[in-house]
């Protein structure tokens, strides 16, 4: 559906303010800019802090974008909030991480609005059982005070949620999408290889999501270690930032893998787009996952996956259909799967054909746009 056929459905569309106060990119952001892309943007805006990722995205894709603070500590985030919502009649508010929940709790019942959570992980998911899970979970259940909904991206976070907060008005499973490009672009080797620095003739695996407990990298680096032995062609590229790119680059060292895994950084999409399309295998090797919108754009360009049966990803793809699953923390057996795919180019092409004709008839922008605003709907009645 086109943001002009949402328009003509005005009436019945709630306003919603999205608020992303991240100053990283990653799977919520995406979520978020994606809906906000199909809606009409009398309808719907999104709240950020200054100069932050998901900001500028949203910039130069068109959205209306309001900043109501210069970091995700701001106090000025609630007064903004507020002024925010009452000026432009927002009847939602849609909240994508902790720091958006905690901020967007304070400012709703000094207006009419309703706020919805969105949660793309449960926090012990991401970040095992430590202080900041704690923290986070004790955070996220004491701002419930004018909440009118959750929407979870998977069953074991939808899950979750029920347990911590068994009382709350409605968890619902809404899957995350992604929207399929056709017809696919042209892989770009070359470009590849030279914005990267990587060999002409590599055989690349490329893994894209920030550098944080939760990916598995370490175990991503032992597979390559592994499979690097057997296989000089194997390349891993890596997209991403976070606060364990230091002692990431000392495991690299230790395995004497610095020219056999590139640690890249944070790249846009419109970078990150044509690497997908541009490279021979896509790996993920989480400890633990929502339903991880990087995978969905990997199937939608037809890359043979390689990833971990952890959290929502066997709800997205099926093991020796769509993609290669192995148990989560066993590098030796994320080894092997990189080491068949990288053997058999005829396998990696079933693969990906397979998983992109999946996502396309499961994992629709559109359709997860119209499940979101009948919860929405739901949420205001």
């Amino acid at each position: 559906m086109t943001p002009k056929q949402f328009a003509n459905e005005a009436t019945t569309t709630p306003k919603v303010l999205f608020v992303d106060l991240s100053h990283r990119f990653g799977g919520s952001s995406t979520r978020a800019l994606g809906q906000l892309s199909l809606l009409p943007p009398d309808q719907a805006g999104l709240a950020v802090i200054q100069d932050s990722p998901v900001c500028r995205q949203a910039h130069s894709m068109g959205l209306t974008v309001h900043v109501v603070g210069r970091s995700k500590t701001d106090w000025r985030i609630w007064p903004n909030l507020v002024r925010l919502v009452r000026q432009h009649g927002y009847q939602i508010v849609d909240t994508q991480n902790i720091q958006s929940k905690f901020w967007a709790s304070l400012a709703v019942p000094w207006t009419g609005a309703v706020l919805i959570s969105t949660l793309n992980s449960w926090y012990v998911f991401e970040h095992g059982k430590n202080w900041r899970a704690t923290v986070y979970t004790a955070l996220e259940l004491l701002t419930n005070f004018r909440l009118g909904g959750y929407i979870t991206v998977s069953k074991t976070v939808q899950q979750a949620v029920q347990a911590a907060y068994p009382h709350a008005p409605f968890v619902e499973l809404i899957y995350n999408a992604v929207d399929i490009p056709t017809p696919l672009p042209m892989p770009d080797r070359a470009w590849l290889a030279q914005t990267f620095s990587i060999p002409h003739n590599a055989l690349i695996c490329l893994a894209v999501g920030r550098l944080v407990w939760a990916k598995g990298y370490e175990d991503l680096i032992e597979a390559m270690s592994l499979a690097a032995q057997q296989e000089p062609s194997l390349h891993c590229l890596i997209i991403g930032e976070g606060n364990l790119r230091a002692s990431l680059e000392t495991l690299l060292r230790e395995k004497h893998l610095t020219q056999r895994v590139t640690l890249a950084g944070y790249h846009p999409p419109e970078v990150v787009f044509p690497a997908l399309r541009a490279s021979d295998i896509f790996v993920m090797s989480s400890r633990q996952e929502g339903t991880p919108i990087a995978l969905l754009e990997a199937a939608a360009r037809a890359l043979p996956i390689v990833a971990t049966s952890c959290g929502g990803i066997p709800e997205l793809v099926t093991d020796e259909q769509h993609a290669l699953l192995v148990p989560p923390g066993r590098p030796d057996l994320l080894a092997q799967s990189l080491l068949r795919l990288a053997r058999d180019p005829a396998l990696r092409q079933r693969l990906g054909q397979a998983a992109r004709a999946h996502v396309q008839a499961h994992f629709s922008l559109q359709a997860q746009v119209q499940a979101t605003l009948a919860a929405y709907r739901k949420a205001l009645g």
